[in-house]
C-alpha cells in the first residue's frame, strides 16, 4: 500500500511538472495572453522563406510572414509569426491577437483548445492514470 501511495504522488509530480514545462514549450503563457486581448487586421508586409528539412531529412520550404497592425491606442507594430501556417500574400490581410500591454507579443494562430488548456490537460490525464496504476499496485501488492 505505502508504495503505491509514493508511486502516486511521485507520478502525479511528474505529470504537474511535465504539464508546466509542455505549457512553456508550446508558448502557452504568451497565446493565452494574446487571445484574452484585443484583436486588429494585419497586413502581410513581406513573406521569407527559409529550406530546411525535416528530421527523416527530406527538405522541406517554411515560410515565415512579416505582419503589421496597429494597435488600438494608435501604435504601429510589425511582427515575425514564426509559429502558425498561414496562407496569405504580400498585401493581405489577416486578424491578430494581441495583449495591450505587449502588442509586440503578437500572434495570428487563431484560439484552439489545447495550446489553451494543456497545462490543466496533462496534469489531469497523468493524475488520472497515475490514480489508476496506484490503485491496481494496492490490489496486487
Amino acid at each position: 500500500m505505502a508504495v503505491a501511495v509514493v508511486f502516486f504522488f511521485v507520478a502525479l509530480s511528474a505529470a504537474l511538472f511535465f504539464g508546466r514545462a509542455l505549457d512553456q514549450q508550446l508558448q502557452g503563457p504568451r497565446l493565452r495572453s494574446a487571445w484574452d486581448g484585443l484583436t486588429a487586421e494585419a497586413r502581410c508586409t513581406g513573406v521569407r522563406t527559409e529550406e530546411i528539412q525535416d528530421p527523416e531529412g527530406v527538405p522541406m520550404t517554411q515560410s515565415h510572414h512579416t505582419l503589421e497592425f496597429r494597435t488600438a491606442g494608435g501604435r504601429t507594430v510589425s511582427f515575425e509569426e514564426r509559429q502558425a501556417r498561414l496562407d496569405v500574400k504580400r498585401g493581405e490581410f489577416v486578424t491578430v491577437y494581441y495583449s495591450e500591454d505587449a502588442p509586440d507579443s503578437a500572434t495570428a494562430r487563431t484560439p484552439s483548445f489545447v495550446p489553451r488548456h494543456i497545462r490543466v490537460l496533462v496534469p489531469a490525464v497523468g493524475g488520472v492514470i497515475a490514480l489508476v496504476t496506484a490503485v491496481v499496485l494496492a490490489g496486487v501488492l
